[in-house]
């Protein structure tokens, strides 16, 4: 995969050179860094920049940044614990709701915060332990080799061609994910049809501290309390739409939003441009392999999931937990042959095989516009609101606590009365 002499404008040597400085690179970074290894993380984006969007942490996320002692960091930030979460048909009834408080303490909530403040909390931790290095504007551009083994990347940074040296690559690049391409693994990569708008808007008074997902037909809003002022608020559209609704003033699509929920109408007049509206797409990740000699990739470079599942930041977060282990555990300056990553596969993959699959039957069933589908869709969420069981069965799996499938007899028992 060499392209031939370059001339190298800067060379640097570290332990481990992760590319992409989302949340599972970034905590992969403190957990390694806090155990003695040197590791330079490349980011292609210049600075951090609020986005308006929330970031839904479930207990399995929660568990781990407690356990790395950033959990009660992270609550003196501006991050919102949420207990209950609301299903309403779109112009009918509470379809169902789902209680955390039922999950075994001390995890038994959700947490939503903004992005950029989990994030800065991570950079804080790195800067703290002292053994990190972010290079900000630096895009990755190929793996070296010498003698058929990886020994660092090449990255171009404002121009300049840099040189890292290292035994280790790790891909948290994202659903289109290069360093993926690099390693010549085959992968399917979906783009589901629908996507998301999301904004960040005032309460409207007298909302409660809970979330709320409206259904309909083709239809998805969700309202999530980000902290105890400010919503964030999620609103499908058709990926094919997105150009032509931008087209049109966003007053079109707020005034949508308020038809949904009548009390958002004054909320909803803070959003006055385009740039106040952020965009989340939705793909799905499924790759051959995750690990090769000298590399493994983490988080949605491995397996990009649809966000029905809400678990897409908490995987990446459990694969960084799980990968900085077998690191730890098997490092030597020398090289690292995939037969020593193997584990970190092999332990991560069937609970995300489990989700995707998952999130491919939550979205047939959420977003359709189908009224036979649309009546199941109903008729299981009022099932799981009889059958308290089956919906704690569900909520463990969404929450990470217990990532297994639903029987047979449990799908069969949310259609009896």
């Amino acid at each position: 995969m060499n392209q031939g002499p370059r001339i190298i404008d800067s060379s640097e040597t570290a332990d481990a050179v992760i590319v992409g400085g989302g949340m599972g690179g970034l905590l992969l970074a403190l957990i390694l860094a806090r155990g003695g290894r040197t590791v330079i993380i490349v980011e292609r984006q210049p600075k951090l920049l609020p986005i308006a969007r929330g970031e839904l942490l479930q207990p399995n996320g929660l568990r781990i940044l407690d356990r790395l002692g950033l959990l009660d960091k992270l609550k003196s930030l501006p991050a919102y614990p949420v207990h209950r979460f609301h299903f309403h048909r779109i112009g009918g009834r509470k379809l169902c709701t789902v209680d955390y408080q039922t999950l075994p303490p001390p995890w038994n909530y959700a947490l939503i915060a903004r992005p950029h403040h989990l994030l800065n909390l991570l950079l804080d931790q790195l800067e703290q332990a002292g053994r990190a290095r972010l290079l900000t504007e630096t895009d990755f551009q190929e793996l070296l080799f010498e003698h058929d083994t990886v020994v660092g990347i090449r990255a171009e940074q404002n121009g300049r061609t840099l040189e890292l040296r290292t035994p280790l690559v790790i891909g948290s690049d994202g659903a289109y994910s290069k360093v993926r391409r690099a390693m010549g693994i085959r992968s399917h990569l979906h783009a589901y049809r629908e996507g998301y708008l999301t904004m960040v808007v005032p309460s409207p008074p007298g909302f409660s501290n809970d979330a709320r997902y409206y259904v309909g037909r083709g239809q998805i809003l969700g309202l999530f309390p980000v902290s105890g002022s400010e919503l964030y608020l999620f609103y499908m559209i058709d990926a094919a739409d997105r150009e032509a609704i931008k087209q049109r003033r966003v007053e079109t699509v707020t005034a949508a939003i308020a038809k949904i929920d009548s009390a958002l109408t004054e909320p909803l007049r803070s959003v006055t441009a385009w740039d106040q509206v952020g965009y989340m797409p939705c793909v799905r990740v499924r790759a051959k392999r995750w690990t090769a000699d000298g590399v493994a990739l983490i988080g949605d470079a491995a397996h990009a999931m649809n966000p029905h599942v809400a678990q897409g930041r908490n995987q990446a977060m459990e694969d960084a937990a799980v990968l900085a282990e077998v690191i730890q555990e098997s490092f030597t300056p020398g090289g690292f042959p995939k037969a020593r990553l193997n584990r970190y596969e092999l332990e991560r993959r069937p609970s995300v095989e489990r989700l995707q699959r998952m999130g491919d039957e939550l979205t047939l069933l959420w977003n359709t516009a189908l009224p036979p589908l649309t009546w199941l869709r109903d008729r299981i969420f009022e099932g799981m609101e009889r059958h308290p069981d089956v919906r704690d069965r569900v909520l463990k799996t969404i929450s990470g606590l217990e990532i297994r499938p639903m029987g047979m007899v449990n799908r069969l028992r949310v259609f009896l009365p």
